[in-house]
C-alpha cells in the first residue's frame, strides 16, 4: 500500500511524493477499524432483527380474526348479499351464508330456538358493524336451546347456516317476510364498552388575565 502526498512547488505545479509504508504499520492502523466494524455490525443485525419481529406482530395483532372455522368462512365467501337473499329467499335454499346483526327477541319453541335479528354488514372479523345502517330482518333457527336471557335483546350476533326461506309474520301493522337460516356455527357477541365523557366545569372570572406568556383576544387594548 502507497501513501501519496501532494505538495506545491515555487512554479505552481504539483509534486507528488510516494511514500512507501511498512506493512505493519498499516496492519496497526487498520486493527481498530475493524474491530470497531465487527462490533457495529452484529449490533446493527440484531436491531434489524428486533424491528422484523415487531413488525410481524404488529401485522399479526392488526390482521381481524374471525370465530367461524376455516370450512365455513371458504363456504361463505361467494354469498349473495342480503339485499338478494331477502328478496329470493326461496331462490337460495340450501346456500350456506353468514348473516350478523341485532338481536330483536330471542323464542324458545319445543323443536328449536328462534332468533329475531336486524341485519348489520359484517366487518372483517365477521362481527356486526356499530352503525345505523340495515337492510332488513331475518330469523335463525338453531335445533337446540339457547337461553333468552343470553341472547338477549340489544346483542350482537353471527351466524352461518343454510338459508331455509322465508316465512311471513306480523312487524308492527304490516306483514313481513323474513329469510330464515339456520345456524351451523353462531357466535354471541360481547358487549360493547361504554365511554362516559363528562365536560370540565366551566366558569368566567372577569379579573383572570390568563396563564404567563398567554395574550387574551382583547390584548392590548385594555
Amino acid at each position: 500500500m502507497m501513501e501519496i502526498q501532494y505538495e506545491f512547488v515555487g512554479n505552481g505545479s504539483v509534486e507528488q511524493r510516494r511514500k512507501a509504508l511498512p506493512p505493519r504499520v498499516i496492519e496497526m492502523a487498520a486493527s481498530p477499524i475493524k474491530s470497531l466494524i465487527s462490533e457495529i455490525l452484529p449490533a446493527k443485525a440484531k436491531l434489524l432483527r428486533m424491528l422484523l419481529l415487531w413488525m410481524t406482530v404488529l401485522s399479526v395483532a392488526g390482521c381481524a380474526i374471525s370465530p367461524f372455522s376455516k370450512p365455513v368462512r371458504n363456504a361463505t365467501k361467494t354469498q349473495p348479499s342480503f339485499s338478494e337473499i331477502s328478496a329470493r329467499p326461496d331462490a337460495y335454499k340450501g346456500r350456506m351464508a353468514m348473516l350478523g346483526g341485532v338481536i330483536v327477541q330471542t323464542s324458545n319453541r319445543p323443536q328449536f330456538t328462534e332468533i329475531e335479528v336486524v341485519q348489520k354488514p359484517l366487518d372483517r372479523s365477521d362481527r356486526p358493524e356499530d352503525v345505523d345502517i340495515s337492510a332488513g330482518r331475518f330469523l335463525i333457527r338453531c335445533n337446540r336451546f339457547l337461553d333468552s336471557a343470553v341472547y338477549a335483546k340489544g346483542r350482537e350476533v353471527t351466524v352461518a347456516g343454510e338459508i331455509q326461506g322465508k316465512e311471513s309474520k306480523p312487524l308492527d301493522q304490516i306483514n313481513y317476510n323474513y329469510p330464515i337460516i339456520g345456524c351451523n356455527e353462531i357466535h354471541l357477541w360481547a358487549t360493547r364498552p361504554t365511554y362516559t365523557y363528562y365536560p370540565m366545569p366551566y366558569w368566567y372570572d372577569p379579573w383572570w388575565r390568563g396563564w404567563p406568556g398567554y395574550y387574551p383576544y382583547w390584548y392590548p387594548y385594555w
